[in-house]
């Protein structure tokens, strides 16, 4: 008898399951738990495929972040031998050109977005260790059901949990970029109010005219909507690194209450004669 239960090997939802004559899915238990440690996270964890053929719907197009801003120009691409696209060269500014993986844009009917250091460093880390974290509990499950002998699951659960000590110590490094931006976007919305600001007295001292007024506040409140946007995404990704890091590495398995009740001491009644 074989039951089997799609793994998708991008979105990591299901285990594939064959039930074999000892211990059901031992073999490809294996194989799966294996390959969930060595996928690569990529933006929205879907790998972007950009053919060669294709390029010109991209060449010369405009570059946005996520929150509105226009920060430059793909002016190049790079390419493997069977034409797939791997990499943009990007113009910020016209004076700074630096080529970018296809891993970080987001390719749909918004236009290209560019997706920053820091967020694709956030996204990465936290759906790596959701997802090591699930695997473990489908690992937990799988043993309490007893479809996976004791030695193979203390061997696959210390490879995960390794695996998940790793993603924890990354998720530090993601944090110390993530507060660097926090300092930045801070330091970027006392400036721009502090020009406001300015703005607004010579407004007042008539020394400017509404139209000039106007015209100037209206590009600094737009800037500054889109510095505070980005720093509350900021503080949410912040905080959800924060949380995951302080959880346990060890998720113990949770008995069964069929286990539970097995494992009950059996009551002794002593007689006497």
């Amino acid at each position: 008898m074989v039951k089997s239960v799609e793994l998708n090997a991008v979105t990591g939802t299901g285990l594939l399951i064959h039930y074999s004559s000892c211990y059901p899915s031992l073999f490809l238990l294996r194989n799966c738990l294996k390959l969930s440690i060595r996928i690569n996270l990529v933006w929205s964890v879907v790998m972007q495929i950009v053919r060669i053929e294709d390029i010109e719907n991209y060449l010369g197009k405009p570059v946005y972040d996520p929150y509105g801003r226009r920060i430059g120009f793909i002016i190049g691409f790079y390419s493997d031998p069977d034409g797939n696209v791997y990499s943009f060269e990007v113009s910020f500014g016209d004076f700074e050109f630096r080529e970018v993986s296809i891993d970080r844009f987001k390719l749909g009917g918004d236009g290209i977005i560019l997706v920053p250091e820091w967020e694709y460093q956030a996204l990465m880390i936290e759906n790596r260790i959701e997802r090591l974290r699930k695997r473990i509990s489908a690992l937990n499950e799988l043993y309490n059901k007893k479809e996976i002998p004791l030695h193979a699951y203390e061997s696959y659960k210390k490879s995960l949990e390794n695996e998940l000590l790793k993603a924890r110590n990354d998720c530090k490094n993601v944090r110390d970029i993530i507060r660097k931006r926090m300092s930045d976007l801070d330091s970027i919305i006392v400036e721009l109010e502090k020009t406001l600001a300015n703005l607004r007295v010579n407004y007042l001292a008539k020394e400017l005219s509404e139209v000039a007024y106007k015209e100037a506040s209206d590009h600094i409140k737009k800037q500054l909507e889109i510095a505070l946007r980005e720093k509350e995404s900021v503080k949410k990704h912040y905080e959800k690194l924060e949380n995951l890091e302080k959880q346990p590495i060890d998720i113990g398995v949770r008995e069964s209450k069929e286990q539970q009740a097995q494992n009950q001491p059996i009551p002794v009644v002593v007689l006497e004669a």
